[in-house]
């Protein structure tokens, strides 16, 4: 039978009104599942038959799925969908399978969470550290627990263990620029001074690579010699697996990318791998810090914990502050590590296509590049007057009007103040 949704009327019953469907076919007894919903109102019944038809007719499934728990879910979700995440995702996604279960318990029925729920749910969610305990949360971590749930649930639709997904409906909080955490831009002056500034040549190299090919910081410390190519000038970012003495590397939504290094790079790593101690077979580890990290290394395999990248160093902030002081540079925002790459994106968003960017940052959604489209600074404002300013002089000269000249220079490098 076809998925067509009718509507009945039986007044011998005290909701008269039935909305009936029939479910997919099954060959192992020939025969469908019927499926039926009443209503006391014809209107009401005739609202729930047009927006169940209208789900049909999109592919919804016409069967209800077999009830599943939700202890039992979370559990098929982590052993499923493992292999894909990165240490620190999974370590998300069992956060927000912790708060579920101890929200709605883990014998309640996945069916009956509904988008009433999900809502009070994730309202009322709260810090759960032991030191501040109860605590509310800020808005981007309420926002982290919406997407790990809007996921795990969509999953849970895909799979065929729920018809909606409670989340769905859900709109995440909006946070807006003004409220962000202002990161300091790294201007191509500011970055040849701390080039200046840095007291080793392999804190040059650091830097160097920082800026000019935007990787990330656990990016940049798993780097092996085997990922540079020097005669093409390309820096290549991967995956490692572990090896017995060296930890592995996940790079984050497994994006991996090369990127185009400029020479003055290159010239700076030429120098860096002849004067290097090999000892580290991670390239801007030093002996001393990759012997740390290698016992690291060996106490997780041992205990059988979970390695992160955070392991790798520490204390690095700390000295690129040190380092921004040296070279006098006056900060307007937070300086961290992924400033240095911020300021990349930035740089190559004023010269290059969204696309192009997306891929050299390795971006899994284009929506995150696209921030570095809307920044405005006042080289943005002075072109936008240049622009504006010599239009209308073409259009004045067009006419041949004599009477009009411009009150402003049309200069594109004129600064606004």
């Amino acid at each position: 039978m076809s998925a067509k949704v009718i509507l009945l009327h039986d007044p011998r019953k005290r909701k008269p009104y039935v909305v009936r469907w029939y479910g997919e076919y099954d060959p192992a007894n020939g025969s469908q599942r019927r499926y039926g919903k009443s209503f006391a109102l014809k209107k009401d019944a005739e609202r729930f038959k047009t927006a169940k038809q209208a789900e049909f007719n999109k592919g919804a499934q016409r069967d209800r799925p077999v009830d599943i728990s939700l202890g039992e879910f979370c559990e098929k979700y982590m052993q499923r969908r493992r292999h894909e995440w990165a240490e620190k995702t999974r370590l998300g996604v069992e956060d927000v399978c912790n708060r579920l279960l101890a929200y709605f318990g883990p014998k309640r029925s996945l069916s009956t969470i509904t988008s009433d729920r999900a809502a009070a749910f994730w309202s009322e969610a709260r810090k759960v550290d032991p030191r501040c305990r109860g605590a509310e949360l800020s808005k981007s971590s309420r926002n982290c627990i919406l997407r790990y749930a809007r996921t795990m649930f969509r999953y849970a639709v895909t799979w065929g263990d729920l018809i909606t997904n409670p989340f769905a409906e859900l709109k995440l909080i909006r946070v807006g620029r003004k409220n962000r955490r202002k990161w300091h831009y790294i201007t191509p002056a500011e970055y040849y001074r701390l080039l200046r500034a840095a007291p080793l040549l392999r804190w040059k190299v650091f830097y160097a690579l920082a800026y000019t090919s935007g990787a990330r910081l656990g990016e940049l410390l798993n780097l092996t010699q085997a990922d540079v190519n020097l005669a093409k000038g390309v820096l290549r970012i991967a995956d490692r697996p572990g090896t017995t003495d060296v930890p592995p590397f996940h790079l984050k939504d497994h994006e991996e990318r090369s990127v185009p290094l400029p020479r003055h790079t290159v010239k700076l790593l030429r120098g860096w791998l002849q004067k290097r101690d090999t000892r580290s077979p991670l390239l801007l580890l030093t002996p001393e810090r990759f012997a740390r990290v290698r016992q690291r290394w060996i106490d997780c395999q041992r205990d059988e914990k979970p390695w992160l990248n955070d392991y790798m160093t520490n204390n690095i902030i700390r000295d690129i502050r040190r380092h921004a002081r040296w070279a006098g540079i006056e900060l307007d925002g937070a300086l961290t590590l992924h400033c240095f790459r911020k300021s990349c994106g930035q740089n190559w968003a004023q010269h290059l296509p969204m696309n192009v960017v997306k891929e050299l940052m390795g971006h899994a959604d284009i929506s995150t590049t696209a921030e570095f489209y809307t920044v405005v600074g006042e080289e943005h404002e002075a072109k936008a007057q240049w622009v504006t300013e010599a239009m209308i002089l073409d259009a004045a000269r067009e006419k041949k009007d004599a009477r009009w000249t411009p009150r402003l220079q049309i200069n594109p490098d004129r600064k606004v103040g």
